[in-house]
C-alpha cells in the first residue's frame, strides 16, 4: 500500500469536545452542491498537503489545511471552532483543521505540542465547549485493531 511519508517529529494535537457533534447533523448542514471555485481551492490544498508532508515543507501546512467545502458550514453548529483554530495557530501549530465531520479539531506541530493543546482547550472552555486533548503521532496503518479483549 502507498502512504505519504511524514517527518518523524510531526505530532498531532487533537482537541475532543466533551459534547460530540451529531454526524447526521454535521452531514445535513452541508450544501448539496459546491462551486467550481471551492472545489478547485480544496483540490489545490490536497496537493499542497501531500507535497508539504512528503517533502518536509511544513511551513506550507497552514495554507494546505485550509478548507472551503465543509468547515464554513460546520462552524454554524460548532461556533467554538474558529477560536480553537486561532488558539492553536497563535500557540505555534503548523496547521489546524476540523477532523472529519467534527467535532474534534486536529492541529499539527513539531514542537510545543502541550502548549498548543492547552491553548486549544482553554479557548474552547472560554466559549462554553470544554473538552480534552490527545497528543499523538501520525499513523501509516489506517484503521486497525490495537488490542482485543
Amino acid at each position: 500500500s502507498n502512504s505519504v511519508p511524514v517527518p518523524a517529529d510531526l505530532r498531532t494535537i487533537i482537541f475532543v469536545p466533551d459534547a460530540p457533534m451529531a454526524t447526521q447533523k454535521a452531514r445535513a448542514i452541508l450544501p448539496g452542491t459546491v462551486s467550481r471555485e471551492d472545489a478547485v481551492y480544496n483540490l489545490g490544498r490536497v496537493a499542497m498537503l501531500v507535497n508539504s508532508l512528503s517533502g518536509g515543507y511544513l511551513e506550507n501546512l497552514r495554507v494546505a489545511t485550509q478548507d472551503r467545502l465543509h468547515q464554513p458550514a460546520r462552524e454554524k453548529i460548532f461556533p467554538a471552532m474558529k477560536y480553537i483554530f486561532r488558539a492553536a495557530q497563535d500557540a505555534g501549530a503548523l496547521g489546524v483543521f476540523l477532523s472529519g465531520g467534527g467535532s474534534s479539531v486536529l492541529a499539527l506541530a513539531t514542537s510545543r505540542a502541550m502548549t498548543i493543546g492547552y491553548e486549544m482547550a482553554n479557548a474552547a472552555d472560554k466559549v462554553g465547549f470544554p473538552g480534552s486533548i490527545k497528543i499523538t503521532k501520525p499513523s501509516f496503518l489506517g484503521a486497525h485493531v490495537v488490542s482485543e479483549e
